[in-house]
């Protein structure tokens, strides 16, 4: 991840730095006061401290339910660099009613603050995920999101620190009021240097009602199908860190019996891991949207918390005095405990960043701030959710530990949803992440598989393995083919079923399964997906080409989709072909070849000739070049 991006790039780094500070100060705001809450033992309209801080949380996102979809209104119909300046003028203002809270310790007062940051948010986040399609290059748009996503995490710990240290310190309140006018002021001279886009759609009306365009919104959010499985995503991650956030200085205070700098370790360890979790996307991911790596993300956030649990239903120290961070440190379970909640979080950047650029490219671009608007609404409802199902939870005296638990399993359930939304797409980053591990793979042509629309790929069948190399450099799922014997193995039907395999038979073997296939097929292609064969029909025993079946011809035909021929060459002799000892036999398997697949030029439809096709392939294959099994002639 180069620097120059957010350090010299007159596009990005203005937003970066603007919504960078804004991240800052919302935390150092909100943490100071739910540190004083937690360690003044603050009672308000008859609720505890842990109550409150469940409430405050609630509060806070409560105006993103109310004005999210107007904010979207604004944001798709002005220019979205001017709304960005009003935005931070009125953060400066919010902040100085801040000030005298504080100063008051006026605590009624501060909640009402915690609410007029909530809705300068609301106004500010379409604005900030809207603009990026609109500065970045589609094959920016994971780095652009990954810094996005980082920094507000870096930020969020800066602010955690500055908000835990300012609340312990003498004069904490002064302090305070101080911090957040200071980061509101640096917020407005970084908003400045944002270039104007102009105006976006003067067709947007606005409506200030608010209620009317909130409905009309939701509504509108279920329409698109691809975007909705991206909204639900991240609003579950939001009700899931929403409540885990809720239940840490509490956890912090009355289990772990740390002091207030422990309870910042804590907060600063969560958003430490979320920084980390969006760089590792963003080296899974290189320059594609990967929302495969969701579902196993989910898991590992589940899988570590579940242990959480069992630290924190183990956890048997008591002592007279609050723990500073070097005593807890001396107790068994305490790195655990850390290292935990480090693993939850960085699960919870692979989590939530591929699903954001997910959101932004399929959205419809007209669309897109209020896309994002009823995204806001939805996470919104989701941490409303959160803080309502804590408080029940803490009137029915359910022990935090529990509380741990509870999350966990939730979200493990919640994972299965996340693999029937991305099947295909967990799959093809699986088949990435093996093919990686076990060969070398390089690729000539990597840019001619189109991102969008009907194609068909064709390949040379060498190995069992084939498809998941083909799979490791597709910008997107396929839909394979494949034999129906293997279709129906016991055990993996289920899984091929849910990755969308299409079976096929000879007209020999089943002409009704046949006829199936090539509706199937047919379909696939109309709905613009990327359809996967290997002409030749079997697998190679002899590592030469097999003659090529016409029924390409037929779906090309029927379809008008392009061919993109792939030449797999170097896997003959491998551990999964047919060489030497034979498939599955030998030791191959410990040695990692190189395997090189060139993609050739697409071949249109209009003048498609699967012996064309069969020739170019054989041309191009490397490991028995121009030679097929029955010595036909190649298409010159």
């Amino acid at each position: 991840m180069s620097l120059s991006m957010i350090t010299k790039d007159r596009r990005f780094w203005p937003l970066f730095w603007t919504q960078f500070l804004g991240a800052a100060n919302d935390n150092f705001f909100k943490n100071a006061l739910v540190m004083m809450i937690t360690y003044n033992s603050v009672h308000l309209m008859g609720m505890n401290s842990a109550a409150l801080v469940a409430l405050a949380g609630g509060i806070f996102i409560l105006p993103y339910v109310t004005f999210s979809a107007t904010a979207g209104q604004i944001a798709d119909h002005y220019d979205k660099a001017q709304v960005i300046r009003v935005t931070k003028i009125t953060e400066l203002v919010i902040m100085l009613i801040a000030a005298v809270g504080f100063f008051l310790s006026s605590y009624g007062l501060l909640l009402v603050v915690l609410f007029l940051m909530g809705a300068q948010s609301s106004f500010f986040s379409p604005v900030k995920f809207g603009m990026l399609p609109e500065i970045l290059n589609e094959d920016e748009l994971t780095l652009g999101n990954a810094y996005i996503g980082g920094g507000t995490f870096l930020a969020i710990l800066i602010g955690t620190i500055l908000g835990g240290l300012s609340a312990s310190l003498p004069g904490a309140n002064i302090i305070t009021s101080i911090g957040v006018v200071v980061v509101a002021a640096l917020g407005i001279w970084s908003a400045w240097y944002q270039r104007d886009l102009g105006d976006n759609h003067d067709g947007v009306k606005i409506d200030y009602t608010f209620v009317k365009p909130t409905f009309e919104i939701i509504k509108r959010s279920f329409q698109e199908k691809k975007t909705l499985k991206a909204i639900i995503g991240i609003s579950w991650f939001w009700l899931f860190g929403a409540a885990l956030l809720s239940i840490l200085p509490a956890l912090c205070k009355e289990l772990f019996q740390g002091s207030e700098t422990v309870g910042t370790m804590f907060m600063s360890t969560f958003t430490i891991g979320m920084g980390l979790g969006s760089i590792v996307c963003n080296k899974l991911s290189g320059k594609r949207v990967e929302v495969g790596m969701v579902p196993l993300a989910a898991v590992g956030m589940s899988l570590f918390l579940l242990d959480l649990f069992w630290v924190c239903t183990n956890w048997n120290y008591h002592t007279l005095e609050l723990l500073s961070i070097p005593d807890f440190f001396k107790l068994d379970g305490s790195v655990r405990a850390i290292f935990d909640l480090t693993m939850v979080t960085i699960f919870g950047g692979m989590f939530i960043i591929p699903q954001q650029a997910y959101m932004q490219r399929n959205s419809d671009p007209e669309y897109l701030a209020r896309t994002i608007a009823a995204n806001n609404i939805w996470n919104s409802v989701g941490m409303v959710v959160a803080a309502v199902t804590l408080m029940v939870l803490h009137s029915f005296k359910i022990s935090l530990p529990h509380i741990v638990g509870l999350i966990a399993l939730a979200n493990l359930l919640f994972a299965y949803v996340l693999y029937r939304f991305y099947t295909e797409e967990m799959w093809r980053f699986i088949a990435m992440g093996l093919t990686k591990l076990m060969y070398n793979l390089k690729v000539e042509g990597e840019n001619i598989i189109p991102t969008k629309g009907p194609v068909i790929i064709a390949s040379n069948h060498v190995t069992f393995v084939d498809w998941l190399f083909i799979m490791a450099i597709s910008p997107r799922p396929l839909r394979w083919v494949i034999d129906h014997i293997y279709y129906n193995i016991p055990g993996l039907k289920i899984l091929f079923k849910h990755a969308k395999l299409i079976p096929v038979a000879t007209k020999k073997e089943n002409p009704e399964i046949l006829e199936k296939s090539f509706k199937t097929m047919f379909e696939a292609l109309d709905n613009g997906e990327i359809l996967g064969l290997f002409p030749e029909g079997f697998l190679t025993r002899d590592g030469k080409l097999r003659k090529f079946q016409p029924g390409i011809k037929k779906i090309v035909d029927q379809t008008q989709a392009e061919v993109i021929p792939i030449v797999i060459s170097g896997a003959w002799g491998s551990f999964f072909s047919h060489e030497g000892p034979g498939v599955f036999k030998g030791l191959n398997i410990f040695r990692r070849r190189t395997i090189t697949l060139k993609i050739l030029p697409k071949m249109p439809a209009d003048n498609f000739c699967f012996k064309d096709l069969e020739g170019q392939i054989a041309k191009n294959y490397c490991d028995f070049p121009r030679t097929i099994e029955d010595g036909a002639d190649f298409a010159k």
